[in-house]
């Protein structure tokens, strides 16, 4: 697993925040997977967590699925000749390359906003199934995604991530649709 952090860690059990008066809220500390794929409706839902619901005191973990895209399937990985594995492990090679720079744009991110939070790159068979594992791992206080917006023919066929996620994650779930309206930046 692929892990980049950013942020000091807080050494205090609860954040306060002040309030009108002299009272302080207390909020105590959350754990926040924001779940993306390096699409612009990904980006989005982390715009959207960061100005609508993000408190100072969140720990941020940004889920990355990662998916491999090689021109060799699985069956190759396991062939004798010389050139087929060459060709598979340069494939795979340049694959690991692209999702290692993923993860640095997602780690400058959380950077550029000032959020402490961490980068995790999670292989799995299932993006949606991997996203709920890590957020039961991680012990999420919820769960933000981004939604491509599929057909509904697109979606019976090739099935969604986040309606994966909002039918099996045990924690609440925030789906953010791209809206474009004021203050609010994709």
């Amino acid at each position: 697993m692929l892990k980049f952090a950013y942020g000091h860690k807080s050494h205090s059990s609860d954040v306060r925040v002040p309030s009108y008066g002299d009272l302080t809220e207390t909020f105590p500390p959350r754990t926040v997977m924001v779940a993306m794929d390096g699409s612009e409706d990904s980006r989005f839902a982390f715009h959207w967590y960061v100005q609508n619901i993000h408190r100072p005191g969140d720990r941020v973990v940004i889920v990355f699925a990662v998916e491999f895209h090689s021109e060799h399937d699985s069956r190759w990985l396991f062939s004798f000749t010389e050139s087929v594995e060459e060709k598979v492990g340069g494939s795979l090679d340049k694959e690991r390359a692209r999702h290692l720079e993923t993860v640095k744009k997602f780690s400058k991110l959380l950077e550029n906003s000032k959020i402490l939070g961490e980068v995790n790159a999670i292989v799995f068979k299932s993006p949606g199934e991997g996203i709920v594992q890590a957020a039961n791992e991680i012990h999420a206080s919820f769960i933000v995604t981004g939604t491509r917006g599929l057909g509904k023919v697109r979606r019976t066929i090739l099935g969604s991530v986040s309606d994966y996620i909002l039918r099996h994650a045990p924690m609440p779930v925030v789906v953010c649709r791209y809206v474009e309206k004021k203050g609010c930046e994709k």
